[in-house]
């Protein structure tokens, strides 16, 4: 949260007519867009956050955490009306297309979460992890888009002769994290029709009104890009962050060749979380067979029998 009141002039009051609802506060946002990932290999940087069309602002009780109103300005802010008092300020970036938004009523139940990925991609994994020794804790769940979040104290002063308009001022920063990923040591690449990928003991949303993580798991669903040029497999994944606690992350890749069988890689990257620079590699050797077929099926309609390899991934 960011602390601290506004400074104004405080003019002469006015009791003369009633003020309706004449814009009395200017709010100017400082957004945090400047968020850079490097892909491991190829030293690409992306910007990934955009100015919003809109962001919402909420103004709730201090003491009670009530919602007391709310306005919509545009994505470096705008012209409000407020009734003279002292608020918890909290504003976040409206439409995204897939973090929701639920609890609003409340500061403290204020919550930004992703729905459940469909039952064909839950049934998939769920194949997979009955094969294996690793499980996939809570539902499975699509990345969610960044939001821009500002959550400050403010205090709206009595009207003054003359309309006095204050400014306030809050910089607004990403919620979510973002990571790079690559698999770096691909054979057989030609081979790969799509590829998948899970990673679980995520956080299953985030309590933003409150500045916490949710601690209920999640597993997090992206896929990845197949780029043959380069012989890798990379994309970047967006997460309301690592599970609190002392839980395990596994990566789970499933990677579908051209006649339509299914192979399996899982790593655990519960140390790459840790990382600064928030990339997450895979160098493990991976080999996808000439498909027996010659590559010309398709997709198949099943996943299973399940070709499963597991390694340690070397940290540092």
């Amino acid at each position: 949260m960011i602390a601290g009141l506004t400074s104004c002039e405080y003019k002469e009051l006015c009791y003369d007519h009633d003020h309706g609802s004449e814009k009395n506060v200017s709010l100017e946002l400082d957004l945090k867009l400047d968020l850079e990932v490097s892909l491991d290999v190829s030293e690409e940087t992306h910007t990934l956050i955009e100015v919003p069309d809109y962001m919402k602002v909420c103004f709730y009780d201090p003491e009670s955490g009530a919602l007391n109103n709310t306005e919509f300005v545009g994505g470096y802010g705008g012209e409000l009306h407020v009734e003279p008092g002292t608020y918890d300020l909290l504003t976040y970036s409206f439409g995204t297309e897939w973090t929701q938004i639920r609890g609003e009523s409340n500061v403290s139940t204020l919550e930004a979460f992703t729905s459940d990925i469909t039952q064909a991609k839950a049934s998939q994994l769920a194949a997979f992890t009955r094969s294996g020794e690793y499980e996939a804790p809570g539902p499975i769940i699509y990345t969610p888009d960044h939001l821009l979040v500002a959550h400050r104290v403010v205090e709206i002063p009595p009207y003054s002769v003359g309309h006095h308009v204050i400014t306030i001022t809050a910089t607004a920063a990403t919620i979510v994290e973002t990571y790079s990923f690559e698999v770096t040591n691909v054979t057989g690449l030609e081979y790969i029709s799509s590829v998948e990928a899970f990673v679980t003991n995520q956080a299953r949303s985030s309590f933003f009104g409150r500045g916490e993580k949710s601690t209920e798991p999640a597993t997090i669903y992206f896929p990845i890009e197949v780029n043959r040029k380069e012989g890798t497999l990379k994309t970047t994944f967006n997460t309301f962050g690592k599970l609190p606690g002392e839980s395990h992350s596994y990566l789970h890749i499933l990677l579908t060749d051209t006649d339509g069988n299914p192979h399996t890689i899982t790593e655990d990257i519960t140390d790459q979380f840790d990382d600064p620079d928030h990339t997450i590699v895979v160098d493990v050797p991976i080999v996808i067979p000439q498909p027996e077929g010659g590559g010309g099926g398709g997709i198949a309609p099943t996943v299973d029998p399940w070709q499963e390899e597991s390694h340690d991934v070397p940290i540092g």
